[in-house]
């Protein structure tokens, strides 16, 4: 898919989102380039008969002649507009406009709020209108026989409409561009089958990335996982007839890193619960355990793309955990890399034993900070639901600053505690730790479990087993993945 930025008198589009508050007749320089087209028609009929009244996701489609159409999106009052209001609004007016547009072409009226209460400023907004537009144009119809049902990819370009392009304008664009292709990349790999999305699938991947993006790769196999040391990612993977693969790809800029940052992706390519099987029903979707390593791997090629003064490592230990006669077993004492020993008390509790070493591997990176994206929890979705992602970690000021960004960038989280009265939860007769603790506090007592195995002072964990993947589809996101938390780290890693 193509992005541009156009002027007025440039426009492509034969299907063009423009926008109208609730409270300000006020209309902008293309609204009224339309308005004359139609000799001041489109102006009557919302200004006149009121067919609608710039509420909130009001919509209105009208027809400027035989090819060309528009969609009047409504966005409430002018003082109560929030990035996540925008987003959401264009992602459901992109949706209309794809069933609408006759050449492929939608366009977008960039729009500011930059004078009245909550500041949006260009840039923002010419981020947020690619991002969301690709969000509500997301389809996966890989499998779909029929390529001209309603499901099919239709739209091949999304042009943004201002006057006056200026280099915030570009520079947001941009970032919106590459934050939509990481968002696409991420929810085509869960969405593909599990059949194919193999730990060596993915390694192998990971390699093509390194190639195409010029990163450093260190891509290793199941004799090298066991001569780093990891026996405790091993054990998970060990029930599996496809081999584990460790994966580390390094961004590094031309110039002296400001920060170096180890962002760790949960890697199970399926997820049976091994030995402690899951239920039919709860298996049906676990190709999405992966999503942690999938958003980590689209995440390094935007910022590949956007060169920050940072250095990104990215690190995934990838299996299967998987029942059978090799499968690892309740009882079994598993030594982590970084010596800690782990009692494994359920087989279904099996990402934060491979995080145990993913994030003990990060220990010899000599980075400024650790995060981590994982499906760990069904306890995070009882306490969040499926719309708010659980943070957590053990430095207040990274947590914060995330927290920020994350409302910056339309996405919701919730700081969950980690006390150490949590360790009696996981006490052990005769290793380190259990790798659970019963059903009470279930997400943070998974993040005090992982917090005995990093060494940073700023190590912060996203829990995203609620918000990745949606059974239901919800204001912003159709059902199925989400892309969850990659708008967030990608701004909080350019920050």
């Amino acid at each position: 898919m193509k992005f541009q930025t156009k002027k007025i008198d440039e426009l492509t589009s034969s299907c063009t989102i423009i926008f109208i508050f609730e409270d300000n007749d006020e209309k902008s320089n293309l609204f009224n380039k339309f308005d004359e087209l139609t000799n001041g028609e489109l102006s009557k009929q919302i200004y006149d008969y009121k067919v609608i009244n710039g509420k909130y996701l009001e919509t209105f489609k009208y027809s400027i002649d035989k090819t060309n159409k528009v969609i009047v999106t409504g966005l409430g009052k002018k003082s109560q507009l929030t990035r996540k209001k925008l987003s959401i609004a264009i992602t459901n007016a992109t949706r209309q406009a794809k069933a609408n547009c006759s050449n492929g072409i939608i366009g977008i009226e960039l729009i500011t709020n930059s004078k009245e209460g909550n500041m949006i400023s260009e840039k923002d907004s010419a981020q947020i209108s690619l991002t969301a537009s690709r969000i509500g144009l997301y389809t996966f119809n890989k499998y779909i026989s029929d390529k001209n049902n309603e499901n099919s990819d239709k739209i091949e370009t999304i042009e943004l409409i201002c006057n006056d392009i200026t280099k915030d304008i570009e520079l947001g664009a941009e970032i919106g561009a590459f934050t939509s292709f990481a968002m696409k990349f991420t929810k085509d790999l869960v969405n593909e089958s599990a059949q194919i999305v193999t730990p060596r699938y993915v390694a192998n991947l990971a390699e093509q990335i390194a190639h195409e993006h010029k990163l450093e790769a260190k891509i290793y196999n199941k004799a090298q996982i066991k001569d780093l040391g990891m026996n405790a990612f091993l054990a998970v993977g060990q029930g599996s007839c496809h081999e584990p693969y460790f994966v580390h790809l390094t961004y590094k800029p031309k110039s002296e890193p400001k920060r170096k940052i180890a962002l760790v992706g949960k890697g199970i390519t399926f997820d049976a619960g091994g030995m402690n099987i899951k239920p039919a029903t709860s298996m049906l979707n676990m190709k999405d355990d992966m999503t942690g390593a999938a958003s980590v791997l689209g995440i390094i090629q935007a910022i590949a793309k956007l060169k920050p003064d940072i250095e990104l490592h990215v690190i995934t230990a990838l299996c299967e955990n998987m029942t059978s006669g090799t499968a690892y077993k309740q009882g079994d004492v598993l030594e982590a890399m970084n010596g800690k020993t782990i009692e494994v008390t359920n087989t279904d509790a099996e990402g934060r034993i491979t995080l145990a070493d993913a994030l003990s591997y990060c220990n010899n990176l000599e980075v400024d900070e650790v995060i981590d994206i994982a499906t760990l929890t069904g306890a995070v979705i009882t306490a969040l639901g499926t719309n708010i992602t659980g943070i957590m970690g053990n430095n207040q000021k990274q947590i914060d600053n995330f927290k920020k960004i994350a409302e910056y960038s339309c996405e919701n989280v919730w700081q969950m505690p980690i006390f150490d009265e949590l360790k009696d939860n996981l006490k052990s007769e005769i290793a380190d730790f259990k790798n659970t603790g019963g059903k009470n506090a279930g997400t943070s007592t998974a993040a005090w479990f992982l917090s005995n195995f990093t060494n940073s002072k700023s190590w912060l964990h996203l829990d995203i087993a609620g918000t990745a993947y949606l059974e239901k589809s919800n204001k912003e996101t159709l059902q199925g993945p989400t892309g969850v938390m990659i708008r967030s780290l990608i701004n909080y890693i350019l920050s």
